[in-house]
């Protein structure tokens, strides 16, 4: 149980007034009230300093920002005493993405933003590629749980009162293919993906984009995207204007959209991947042999920050290397770091400590300001990103100088600010490590299940111990399946549960197949309906975890996957019976190798 908390209104900061108010709502805090523990709060001089001092039933939170005077509430929430911590970071934010199938509703995004508050931040981003409306634009956003001018504003006052700057996160060149599908914005096209450069109806869907958050968001800064245009220039434009250097041609463009954000009076940053990508032969963000030529340097609008994103590497040194890489091209990145949640069907606890850690530790020693974490829904969003709220946690401390966030304390936080248990959300993380160098895929064909074949070297043996490794999983899971605080728990229980009983299932029909023991064959193949009936549990847990906080579209697109997984299973089914009654030979693709 949470402590209860007291303050009161004459001795306690104005700033900080909405902050406490807000958090009212949905944790013990009382103003003017009794019992408890009574809190008050003291201005630190120290950049970044969060201090908790508690003798009895008082205590003093001495803080530098009101994201500190949070993050003691925070602390004081889970019993926790705080000697001092203190983060470099003057932003310190998350970016959510709200554009791969997954729209996260208003009254759950203010649930984020408490707990977020209380973990000590103090930015967010919500990544819309077209999830949002946009006037005089229908097919924006179209069926894809766009954002209406008043919710963005609903999110953007509520982030404010919790001392959050919220921080619009657009694509204003290539990212753009649920748009330019549509034949209304042939005339701005480029490729698929890729806005067409240079032409003036571009500039001026682009131009209504900006006025569109100028109005919805208080902020004075917009991320206008332009990351992995890789295309630009190479299909439309190429057939009207002829072959023109990648570095021109997104020059160029930047150059126009940053006027248009001047105009209106706010301040952009972009990814900042296509200056290395296209100063690299092979096109790769990373590579270490790119050169970016100093006159493409020199004609990079002034004002524009870059921000470099990097989720991937786990050396620090290859940071510190790229941080001053861009410090080299005169600009200070904002760094973003990722909480790994995309491909994924729950938060992974080892990628993000493997790769977030020393991005941070780079970021202090380098004296990088500020940092944020992304949490990407890449192949439709299926992940359960409430679950993420864990790497939440652990990113928080280690920014606040914790160089090993503590278990025991973060499992009090957690509980306090989130709900739930943070050693149950590491847990359900097994998931994509429960065998090593494998992801489980449930949307692999279930008649060809090459992903998992290929990874066991097509030996059944092997299978048979990747499926025990989730029924495993499975049975560890079980205890708190029933733990919706936070993360799912039901639905990492009923994914582990339908791997281990595919997985199971698929070795021993492929042993049984290949030593031509049709009795064998024919005893697995009436599994076929247990392991239906798993894969539905886990569509059902999916279909609940999915509609307590996204908006219903997007959910379509995953229920079609469930569907094609269900018909295979049936098609199995059907193929089997006619191969055991000798109507069909073999089944062919049993018979075809995987490839090694």
């Amino acid at each position: 149980m949470n402590t209860t908390i007291t303050w009161q209104t004459r001795n306690t900061p104005a700033e900080l007034h909405p902050l406490l108010r807000e958090l009212a709502a949905a944790y013990p805090l009382k103003e003017n009230g009794r019992g408890g523990v009574t809190v008050s709060f003291t201005r630190s001089a120290t950049p970044g300093m969060c201090e908790v001092r508690r003798a009895g039933n008082t205590a003093v939170i001495a803080y530098s920002t009101p994201a500190q005077a949070a993050r003691g509430i925070g602390a004081l929430l889970a019993g926790l005493d705080v000697a001092a911590e203190q983060t470099p970071f003057t932003s310190l934010g998350i970016m959510l993405d709200c554009s791969r199938n997954a729209v996260i509703t208003v009254a759950h995004m203010k649930v984020w933003l408490r707990r977020l508050a209380l973990l000590g931040y103090n930015m967010v981003m919500l990544y819309t590629e077209d999830t949002y409306e946009l006037p005089g634009e229908p097919y924006f956003g179209y069926q894809r749980g766009r954002y209406a001018a008043d919710e963005l504003r609903e999110i953007d006052a509520f982030a404010a009162r919790l001392g959050i700057e919220l921080i619009p996160c657009i694509q204003t060149l290539g990212h753009l293919e649920k748009i330019l599908r549509y034949a209304a914005y042939r005339p701005v096209r480029d490729t698929a993906h890729v806005l067409l450069v240079g032409e003036e109806k571009t500039y001026a869907l682009i131009e209504k984009m900006i006025v569109q958050w100028k109005k919805t968001c208080r902020t004075r800064r917009i991320h206008i995207g332009m990351d992995e245009a890789e295309e630009l220039g190479r299909g439309r434009y190429m057939n009207l204007h002829g072959y023109t250097p990648g570095f021109d041609l997104f020059n160029a463009h930047l150059k126009r959209v940053t006027a248009l954000c001047r105009k209106h009076g706010l301040e952009p940053m972009i990814w900042s991947d296509i200056y290395f990508r296209l100063g690299s032969a092979n096109h790769e963000y990373y590579d270490k042999q790119t050169r970016i030529p100093r006159r493409v340097v020199e004609k990079i609008p002034g004002g524009v920050e870059l921000v470099y994103w990097d989720y991937y590497h786990k050396e620090k040194e290859f940071y510190l290397d790229w941080i001053k890489r861009h410090r080299a091209m005169g600009k200070e990145p904002l760094m973003a770091s990722g909480i790994w949640t995309w491909n994924r069907y729950w938060y992974d606890h080892a990628q993000t400590v493997a790769t977030a850690g020393p991005c941070i530790d780079a970021c202090r020693e380098s004296s990088v300001r500020e940092l944020i974490f992304t949490q990407w829904g890449d192949n439709g969003a299926y992940c359960d990103h409430d679950s993420a709220f864990a790497g939440m946690a652990w990113c928080a401390d280690r920014a606040y100088g914790h160089e090993t966030p503590g278990a025991a304390r973060l499992e009090r936080r957690f509980a306090a600010v989130c709900g739930g248990s943070y050693a149950a959300h590491l847990l359900a993380s097994r998931m994509h490590c429960a065998v090593d160098r494998f992801h489980p895929n449930m949307w692999e064909d279930t008649i060809f299940e090459t992903q998992v074949r290929t990874h066991a070297a097509d030996q059944p043996a092997a299978i048979k111990r990747i499926a025990r490794s989730y029924a495993a999983l499975a049975d560890r899971l079980a205890p708190c399946a029933r733990d919706t605080a936070t993360g799912n728990m039901r639905y990492a229980y009923c994914t582990a549960k339908a791997f281990a009983a595919r997985y199971d299932m698929l070795a021993d029909m492929l042993a049984a197949y290949r030593k031509g023991n049709k009795r064998a064959l024919r005893a697995a193949a009436r599994r076929i309906p247990d392991v239906r009936k798993a894969v539905a549990d886990m569509a059902g847990a999916f279909r609940t975890m999915w509609l307590s906080h996204n908006k219903p579209q997007g959910m379509e697109l995953i229920q079609h996957r469930f569907g094609m997984v269900d018909a295979r299973y049936a098609e199995l089914e059907l193929r089997l019976g006619e191969f055991l009654k000798g109507r069909v030979a073999s089944i062919a693709e049993w018979d075809e190798p995987c490839p090694p």
